[in-house]
């Protein structure tokens, strides 16, 4: 399939993104007014809207939204499902932070906190999602609306005992499933990289669930079609007994990956080690992209830069607002 018009699109959309230089002068910022002034001087938020977290936070994702939106009219009807580990890689995490938001009765600013709105879930439709008091009625929506990922969803939040663990293994699978499906018709970097981002599910899931050293869990939350993960290996790195351990162990079974480096450094928690996997694989496509430009790497790229972006300016807004020290935002920064 042809992709040189798409990449060529992703191309000038990342000239938009912000560089290292540029966010470490917004981690200077005194105040929220100042970082308003210096976001609003850079064309990222309006100069007249309030100085509050939420009200930037915001901002970020419209511009966010604008630009993925740019890409998607590129990606034509015929060519938007092999996108598919893109677009709906976003959607994954959106609904993921609205499960997780409404059995946690949490805000509705803080379950769209860091999330990239797509043509299928726009701001408003982040937003509908978001305000939902049950996981049930989340999956409501989707379904109302006729998102794939609605469905697969329906019988972990359905009856009187609804399961975040089981709606999040099922939305993992049902993404899986989908971006695999799709994936091939673009050609070896997409299928990689959707093999890619179903291992960097697999280690995810190692070090949130190895503390229950439980057989049954290892072989449920399992996700198939990764390509350095398999189901031995991962139920054998299950049986860590600590973070560090479990660590290790991903290292070793990446360590001939992308994902490898990410794995390499000590990391304090799971949060970091995520910052540093989304760094590895932006490392990994514009390396790729710079071997085979008329692969989908440039659009990867983008499309992760992007995300990196959204992540990086919610952390400078937050650490601005509490008063944080650069150094202390520089820790969990993916551009750092």
């Amino acid at each position: 399939m042809f992709l040189g018009d798409v990449n060529t699109r992703a191309r000038g959309l990342r000239t938009r993104l912000l560089g290292s230089a540029e966010l470490d002068r917004l981690m200077d910022a005194r105040s929220l007014f100042a970082l308003q002034r210096a976001l609003s001087n850079l064309g990222i938020v309006p100069a007249d809207g309030p100085a509050t977290p939420e009200a930037l936070e915001r901002a970020v994702r419209r511009r966010a939204a604008g630009l993925m939106a740019i890409l998607g009219r590129w990606c034509t009807d015929d060519r938007r499902p092999v996108f598919a580990v893109l677009f709906e890689d976003e959607d994954r995490r959106s609904i993921q932070a609205a499960l997780r938001g409404a059995e946690q009765a949490a805000g509705t600013d803080a379950r769209m906190s860091g999330l990239v709105p797509t043509q299928s879930l726009s701001e408003r439709a982040l937003r509908v999602l978001a305000s939902q008091p049950t996981m049930a009625d989340v999956v409501r929506m989707l379904v109302l609306w006729g998102h794939p990922f609605g469905r697969p969803l329906i019988d972990a939040v359905s009856g009187p005992h609804p399961s975040l663990f089981k709606a999040e293994v099922e939305l993992q699978r049902a993404f899986a499933q989908r971006a695999l499906a799709h994936a091939h018709r673009g050609g070896r970097a997409l299928v990689d990289y959707a093999r890619q981002v179903i291992d960097a599910m697999n280690a995810s899931s190692v070090l949130l669930h190895f503390p229950e050293r439980d057989e049954d869990i290892a072989d449920s939350i399992f996700i198939d079609g990764g390509s350095q993960i398999d189901r031995d290996g991962f139920e054998e790195m299950m049986r860590n007994e600590s973070f560090e351990q479990a660590r290790r162990a991903l290292l070793i079974r990446l360590q001939d990956s992308a994902l490898g480096s990410a794995f390499r450094e000590e990391a304090e928690n799971l949060s970091t080690l995520e910052a540093a996997v989304l760094r590895a694989q932006i490392a990994e496509q514009r390396r790729l992209a710079r071997l085979r430009p008329d692969g989908a790497a440039p659009t990867i790229s983008f499309a992760l830069e992007l995300r990196a972006e959204v992540l990086d300016l919610r952390r400078i807004i937050w650490g601005v607002s509490l008063g944080a020290p650069q150094a202390l935002m520089q820790t969990s920064m993916v551009a750092s």
